[in-house]
């Protein structure tokens, strides 16, 4: 894979073609879906993203977490293209491939989990924690939901009820999903400690939903939206 230069900027931004196609983006596209940084990207390499300017960006999202191996990894290239001669989409649960089963025994094969493991892909994790909670439901046949404060699990209706962030996620859009319990989120730095956080959830399973009624415990070992905040062990 080639060197390029993180950061150069060959003109002012958004440069006059980046410009162009965001007037044209605002007449079309829906107004919800806002901008971030207003440059329009034409390529990206590694860890770069370059403009439709000739701009260079060093790229700090990574597609929010989707690209653990950059932009248009040589092997990632080739994978998706060797595919792309073959087909495309059938929908797994009419038409199976040996890929989705693959990928599934590698998953399952490092799960740090007691028993047989299973896999189940989706499209974005919204979809997937929709779909977890749903699993729990059905096999436990609870209704409730403990979700924590800070934590970020998609815009979907349930997904975004566990969200805790109510600008610019939440505001506006409720009502939201019932049963879902938000409890305080563990962080050593400025509290609560992680012997307070577990206190609150007995008092919780006492005063707010009893045990017998929780489906499923949704955390996150890391938030992000909450702050890079790492989970105490405990």
């Amino acid at each position: 894979m080639a060197t390029t230069k993180a950061i150069e900027l060959k003109t002012g931004i958004p440069g006059p073609r980046s410009k162009e196609i965001l007037e044209r983006k605002d007449r079309v596209v829906a107004d919800p879906l806002s901008i971030f940084l207003p440059v329009v990207i034409e390529h990206g390499e590694g860890a770069t993203l370059t403009d439709v300017d000739g701009n260079t960006f060093l790229d700090f999202t990574g597609g929010v977490g989707c690209l653990n191996v950059g932009h248009a990894h040589p092997r990632v290239v080739e994978a998706i293209s060797e595919q792309a001669t073959k087909f495309l989409h059938t929908d797994f649960t009419i038409v199976p491939y040996e890929v989705y089963v693959t990928l599934a025994e590698r998953l399952v094969a490092t799960a740090p989990i007691s028993g047989q493991a299973k896999a189940a892909f989706f499209n974005a994790g919204t979809e997937a924690v929709e779909n977890a909670v749903k699993f729990a439901r059905a096999y436990t046949k609870r209704p409730a939901v403990i979700g924590f404060e800070g934590g970020f699990h998609g815009r979907t209706l349930l997904s975004l009820t566990l969200t805790s962030k109510t600008h610019p996620y939440k505001a506006g859009l409720g009502p939201f999903a019932p049963e879902v319990y938000r409890l305080p989120f563990a962080q050593e730095y400025r509290g609560p400690t992680a012997a307070e956080a577990l206190g609150a959830l007995e008092r919780a399973l006492v005063t707010q939903v009893a045990a017998e009624s929780v489906a499923a415990i949704v955390i996150e070992p890391v938030q992000g939206e909450g702050g890079f905040v790492v989970a105490p062990p405990e």
